[in-house]
């Protein structure tokens, strides 16, 4: 437990008391990540005893520790989140969000002598940081100007999302807002980034995967190149697309239910797969596991829709793929092709999006696709319709030419064995409740004995099978 002095500064109590005044919030709830929930009670009770409002704090999240998660504090009623430590920065659009970050103080000669010792001709750089570093960060990238220096600092921001620009740069809730001479390619700029190997970290080398990346240790004061093989990666991520152009079921997996335009883009998704002929299942499974994800094996590939530093999932203990849905509209959309360029904040996919791509106007029948996988000639978009064969159910349709039968509506899922917990609602009898067993399943207190039902009957007991 921290002292009252340490605890109200470093979770800037002041500073989220003037915001509850300022909002005039009167029930909040409050978001930490595991290895700060011990600090939550005293947190809880100084802000409450201080604003006279009503405080929850929630104990687990519904997805990832990054993203603010407005749906359990929406839940409990709150008019607003207090969101502390790490955060993806993604734009909310249900409750007011107050983010409070851990500081740690850097000491600037350190880096930048390390700046001179390993990148000594070095002109161009990208600074960005982990949101601890931040306020450090800021006298860095003001000492590298006075040397001048050509610096683009991703500072933190949780309004604007745009794609990589020499105008404008925004990667993962962080912007950049210096303006460069157009045409201006990034790839001559070398990124340093300031803290530890971490999914913002992996977010950044993809986006900015032309770019060479150093991280710095602020722990020791070293800096060193980075070893991810990116283009491994990406070669990996495009094979994952192939996969999702042979796909025919295809399941939305709603990762988020916080960040803005999520079910926009859920709706994106099903404009896709309907206009490529594929049919898909939205699921809501809160945390992701592989062993949630096996329980649907008719699913060809997943499409997950989450934060961008919790999309590039890492599939290769999971059943089936799960691809972000840039590389699903990669699969389905001919008028977006694979250039290397990576996004992973969905929303630039939509409309108004500095990503967005039209759907060409082609007639699906006329579109085909030989896959990379099989070998096999696909048709894009088939007309289920016009190529039905006929059942009853009317949900089966020609995966290919060579009339191989798929079966891809609600009728498939029902022959599965075990579809969860029947209700069998008027079918049951009514009776009056009374007292079940005691004592562990193993060993149930008054097993095999006579049992007197409140109808006066008797019964045996018996070990449940």
């Amino acid at each position: 437990m921290s002292s009252t002095g340490a605890l109200e500064d470093m979770y800037e109590i002041e500073r989220v008391l003037s915001w509850i005044q300022e909002l005039d919030l009167k029930k909040i709830a409050l978001q930490f990540p595991d290895e700060l929930l011990k600090d939550a009670p005293d947190v809880a009770l100084k802000i409450e005893l201080s604003s006279k409002i009503e405080v929850h704090i929630l104990g687990d999240t519904s997805y990832g520790s990054c993203c603010a998660d407005v749906q359990a504090a929406s839940c409990l009623g709150a008019q607003g989140l207090v969101h502390f430590g790490p955060a993806c920065l993604s734009q909310q659009e249900k409750l007011p969000v107050l983010y409070i970050f851990e500081k740690v103080n850097i000491e600037v000669n350190p880096f930048l002598t390390a700046i001179a010792t390993v990148l000594p001709e070095e002109e161009n750089y990208i600074i960005a940081s982990d949101l601890k570093y931040n306020q450090s960060t800021e006298r860095i990238v003001t000492e590298l100007l006075a040397l001048k220096k050509t610096v683009l600092y991703l500072e933190p921001n949780v309004v604007s999302q745009r794609l990589p620009s020499t105008e404008h740069l925004t990667v993962s809730g962080r912007s950049c807002h210096q303006l460069l001479p157009p045409g201006t390619p990034l790839e001559n700029f070398v990124v340093v980034y300031i803290g530890e190997e971490g999914l913002t970290l992996t977010n950044l080398m993809f986006v900015l995967n032309k770019c060479t990346f150093f991280t710095y240790n602020p722990i020791d004061s070293s800096l060193k190149k980075e070893c991810f093989n990116v283009n491994q990666q990406l070669r990996r991520r495009y094979f994952l697309t192939q996969k999702a152009k042979d796909a025919q079921l295809v399941g939305i997996l709603v990762a988020t239910l916080g960040v803005a335009d999520h079910l926009k883009i859920i709706e994106h998704i099903k404009v896709l797969a309907k206009n490529a002929g594929k049919k898909c299942y939205t699921f809501v499974v809160g945390k992701l596991n592989p062993n949630k994800l096996a329980n649907f094996p008719e699913i060809d590939v997943f499409v997950a829709v989450a934060c961008p530093e919790n999309s590039l999932i890492n599939d290769k203990e999971f059943y089936r793929p799960v691809i972000t849905p840039y590389e699903f509209e990669v699969a389905v959309n001919s008028a977006r092709s694979w250039t290397g360029d990576y996004i992973t904040d969905f929303r630039q996919l939509l409309p108004d999006g500095g990503g967005f791509v039209p759907l060409e106007s082609v007639h699906r029948e006329q579109e085909t696709d030989v896959s990379l996988i099989s070998g096999q000639l696909n048709r894009v978009g088939l007309d289920c319709n016009e190529e039905s064969v006929s059942n009853s159910s009317g949900d089966i349709c020609l995966r290919d030419q060579n009339q191989t039968v798929l079966p891809v509506g609600s009728a498939f899922l029902k022959q599965r064995e075990w579809s969860g917990l029947e209700p069998h609602v008027g079918e049951t009898p009514v009776r009056i409740a009374h007292l079940g067993r005691k004592g562990l399943a193993a060993n149930y207190s008054g097993e095999g004995e006579k049992v007197i039902n409140q109808d006066n009957t008797l019964e045996k007991s018996e070990v449940p099978q």
